[in-house]
């Protein structure tokens, strides 16, 4: 009889949901940043992209629609102002809190920076989403995350110079040590899903699989 897995708990949707819809919206900003365009500009411009993004988020989740409206709810993808001191937030303060954040070069710097940072935290909560929520389809779950991110990376501004492979090992490095090692809080059965959908993306960005 094959082994199961025991049941992963399971987050509230809502918790779970803005974990995607956080680091979605800095890429949004910082990517408006770097193509020196309004928000609406960007948006309008990567619609489709962010269109099968999202519906990615919600069969990840099968989250229902009140989950998915809170995208709607945060503004991230309604025309708005993006301040230099919100660009330092998603950038990690990469720049002196004192410095002349409005500077063409410091503003560049700090989105890039952000988008980086964004990158992987999507992939962090994409992954999070699927371990937690996703069923047992590993394999296809995690091709479509690599779909979703693939799409970002496509992105003339959050994505440019940066490929699937890349946000991969940002987000190898970055947050896996502190969920997986012995002395993580992580749930054992949570830590064993991370360890496959760890594999079968090394899989899809290093051998196509």
């Amino acid at each position: 009889m094959e082994e199961r897995m025991p049941a992963v708990p399971v987050a509230p949707q809502a918790t779970l949901v803005r974990e995607v819809f956080g680091p979605l919206g800095g890429l949004v900003e910082c990517g408006a940043a770097l193509e020196s365009v309004t928000v609406g500009e960007f948006v309008a411009r990567h619609r489709g992209e962010l269109d099968r993004l999202l519906e990615v988020v919600r069969r990840l989740g099968a989250f229902h629609d009140a989950s998915m409206e809170i995208m709607d709810g945060l503004g991230y993808l309604r025309e708005h102002d993006v301040p230099p001191a919100v660009l330092l937030m998603w950038s990690g303060c990469i720049e002196e809190p004192i410095s002349d954040l409005g500077a063409p070069r410091t503003v560049r710097r700090m989105a890039r920076a952000g988008a980086d940072r964004q990158l992987a935290h999507l992939l962090q909560a994409l992954v999070g989403v699927a371990a937690l929520r996703g069923g047992d389809d590993v394999e296809g779950r995690a091709r479509e995350i690599a779909e979703a991110i693939g799409a970002v990376c496509t992105w003339g501004g959050a994505g440019r110079g940066r490929s699937l492979h890349e946000v991969f090992l940002m987000w190898r490095v970055a947050f896996l040590p502190g969920l997986l090692m012995p002395s993580s809080d992580s749930a054992e059965t949570f830590k064993r899903r991370l360890r496959e959908y760890a594999h079968a993306l090394e899989g899809i960005v290093e051998h196509g699989q």
